[in-house]
């Protein structure tokens, strides 16, 4: 007849058989599924996957706090990460049977370069996988726009890295205008990533209201920043159709979403910056715009006042010659009168005698004649030079008046203002539709407004 056990000298022979057959220790991989602390002791779920993801074996585990005292600073100061969920590790192990809790692990010791090993193994995968589908480089591809004013940005509210960046940027030394719309999300720990994707989806709604996505969150511990080294956070930074500006705060670590954003920078502050400095190159690139435009405007006036001296020259010569012509031509007709006169009073001495008086006076009359029209002629050349000469130099002073006049400080310093939407100077309200976002420029600054 077989022999009687009870349940509790089941379970004793059983710990008896493991104490004997297993080793003092041994060590052991595998992958912590769950984690929880109690009273100072880690309690601990561990599984092992196979190459489809699927648990193939688990068991409890444990670290008694005077071992656990050593051995999460040690994990945590060699490896930057906290001992968590869903990260490998290599510990030395003993069994353990407990006639009423059962089987178990007991953890003496770790092995911090395992895990590191693992984690820089992973990271590579996600990279090599983002190359081998071709979107690595799809968002860098993208061209920032010369004005990026409509910003989305991806941060906790309640994050110190978004109080840096909102008040670098609206205090920028420029008085420079950002339209800023948070998308809320959490920015650490297991629920991070789908977090910070949903905001992408949510940006991705209203896309056309942005110019680009700014992720941005304060610097912390290499575990809080597990998330950005995450495939599918990657996938979607990638394929984002705005360009999106990283500023994750952590100096010395490039996550795998710094790879392949289109711009990243190691603060929110930085971030904030960059916006800054690409508005400011834009702003420069106008002043220049304008300086080249008053420089040609006065090469222009001064090119015409040249035009003008010359057409003057011109039209003093063409007098001086004309009036000589005219007193040569007033000589010959003299002379000529003269001789055709002593040859008339030659041949015809006694009718010259008779008509004396009369001749005298003919020839006395034509001279005043010629005289008085060469002085009327005189006097129509130098009434049209003088009169040309002001109608050019007034035409001129109107045209600089006209500049000065139409110039945008004199424009704007009347009262007026200028609108743009887009760059582009609104003349029409059949041009705005609900929902854009004017800029308005006044003599003294500029006004953004959204239309409703």
């Amino acid at each position: 007849m077989k022999k009687k056990l009870s349940l509790f000298e089941l379970n004793n022979e059983i710990k008896q058989a493991l104490q004997i057959s297993m080793p003092r220790t041994f060590m052991l991989v595998a992958e912590i599924s769950e984690m929880r602390e109690n009273g100072g002791h880690a309690f601990l779920e561990l599984i092992e996957k196979d190459e489809n993801g699927k648990t193939v074996a688990k068991a409890s585990a444990n670290i008694w706090a005077y071992s656990y005292r050593m051995i999460k600073p040690y994990f945590e100061t060699s490896t930057g990460r906290s001992l968590s969920s869903g990260i490998k590790i290599l510990v030395e192990v003993s069994v353990e049977f407990n006639e009423i809790y059962g089987y178990s692990l007991n953890i003496k010791d770790i092995d911090p370069t395992y895990t590191l090993g693992d984690i820089e193994k992973k990271r590579m995968e996600i990279i090599a996988e983002l190359q081998q589908n071709g979107i690595i480089d799809m968002n860098k591809e993208l061209e920032i726009c010369r004005v990026p004013q409509r910003i989305a940005v991806i941060s906790s509210e309640t994050a110190a890295g978004y109080g840096d960046f909102i008040n670098q940027i609206k205090n920028n030394e420029f008085g420079y205008k950002f339209y800023l719309k948070l998308f809320p999300a959490i920015m650490q720990g297991e629920k991070a990533e789908d977090s910070i994707i949903e905001a992408f989806d949510l940006i991705n709604a209203e896309i056309s209201n942005f110019d680009a996505v700014v992720l941005v969150r304060g610097g912390g511990a290499k575990s809080e920043l597990e998330c950005f080294d995450n495939y599918w956070l990657a996938f979607n930074i990638a394929q984002f159709p705005l360009p999106v500006i990283t500023g994750l705060g952590h100096e010395r670590d490039f996550s795998v979403a710094d790879m392949v954003a289109n711009t990243s920078v190691k603060t929110p502050t930085a971030a904030a910056q960059f916006l800054i400095d690409i508005l400011n190159d834009f702003d420069n690139y106008l002043y220049e715009l304008e300086n080249n435009l008053l420089n040609s405007v006065s090469i222009l006036v001064d090119e015409k006042k040249d035009e003008l001296s010359d057409l003057s020259y011109l039209l003093r010569d063409a007098s001086n010659i004309i009036l000589q012509r005219e007193k040569t031509n007033l000589g010959f007709s003299e002379i000529h009168i003269k001789n055709a006169v002593s040859n008339f009073i030659y041949y015809k001495n006694e009718f010259v005698s008779n008509k004396s008086k009369e001749v005298n006076y003919l020839i006395k009359n034509i001279f005043s004649k010629q005289i008085s029209n060469l002085e009327k002629t005189r006097f129509e050349l130098k009434h049209a030079l003088h009169s040309t000469y002001n109608n050019q130099y007034h035409f001129l002073d109107l045209s600089s008046q006209k500049i000065k006049l139409l110039s945008h400080e004199n424009i704007l310093s009347r009262g007026y203002s200028i609108t743009q939407l887009n760059g582009k100077i609104v003349k029409s309200v059949l041009e705005v539709n609900e929902g854009d976002l004017l800029t308005t420029y006044l003599s003294d600054g500029k006004i953004d407004s959204l239309v409703k």
